[in-house]
């Protein structure tokens, strides 16, 4: 395994290429790049962060997904459409990171609950989107997030057996907002699980770095060795939980001895 932080733990304090020239200062082997708007989804962009990154390699592209990935799931054909070239130039500028994978969190409704197999052109968008990725030599990864449509075990079955060629992003504290079983999440998504991303919470359930938490990690990469995971664990803070960089290099440390051994 290897161990990476994204970008996204200083949204909000710095742009995403000053962000990006925090990570090559810390002990990493691998990272996670945010980006963050319209302007960044360009391969001039990349390469101004790629520059940023210096040797520490890129492993994953995450997008705010929030602004058109819902309209790739659009009843309109000019929204799917539009969409899909923001698609595609997220999709150009991980190439020029060097970004293995594209973190997708798939389309979600404003009230109630999208369950996988509702999805409107749900078989066709998906496989044209997992097709269009590995044009860019990227594979779209779906993340289990809890306010869209992969949210428990039971989605990620749903997900494989309409989409059996698609592999998934366990997200810790994505699954505990869900109230989801981490454990069970890690073993349904099996040998389709290709990366990892780790935030803890406390007692009270209050998001919280690794090392500062309740979760028991050790456990948590005793499992992901027993279903032969061999991929990137991203710690991915929230904005403002990463002032302290002592509290970030303890937090890394933290998951060396757990869960990257």
């Amino acid at each position: 395994m290897k161990l990476g932080m994204s970008s996204a733990a200083y949204y909000g304090d710095m742009e995403t290429e000053d962000a990006a020239a925090c990570l090559a200062e810390l002990p990493l082997d691998t990272c996670e790049i945010f980006l963050e708007t319209y302007s960044e989804y360009t391969v001039e962009f990349a390469r101004i962060v790629r520059e940023k990154l210096g040797k520490l390699p890129c492993a994953s592209v995450h997008p705010k997904g929030t602004q058109f990935e819902a309209d790739l799931f659009g009843k309109s054909p000019r929204q799917r459409r539009e969409a899909m070239d923001v698609f595609r130039n997220v999709c150009r500028a991980a190439q020029v990171l060097g970004a293995s994978y594209y973190i997708f969190h798939g389309p979600g409704v404003v009230r109630g609950r999208l369950h996988p197999n509702q999805i409107h052109a749900g078989k066709e968008t998906v496989r044209e989107l997992w097709e269009t990725a590995r044009e860019n030599n990227v594979e779209l990864l779906w993340e289990n997030v809890s306010w869209r449509t992969l949210q428990n075990a039971e989605d990620v079955d749903i997900v494989l057996e309409e989409y059996p060629y698609v592999r998934f992003v366990l997200d810790t504290k994505q699954a505990h907002q869900s109230g989801a079983d981490l454990m069970d999440m890690a073993r349904h998504m099996g040998s389709h699980l290709a990366h990892v991303h780790v935030l803890g919470w406390n007692q009270d359930g209050k998001l919280a770095l690794p090392g500062m938490d309740c979760v028991p990690w050790q456990d948590f990469g005793s499992a992901l060795e027993e279903i032969g995971f061999d991929g990137s664990v991203i710690l991915e803070p929230y904005g403002g939980m990463c002032r302290n960089v002592n509290n970030v290099l303890e937090s890394l440390e933290t998951l060396r001895r757990t869960v990257v051994k």
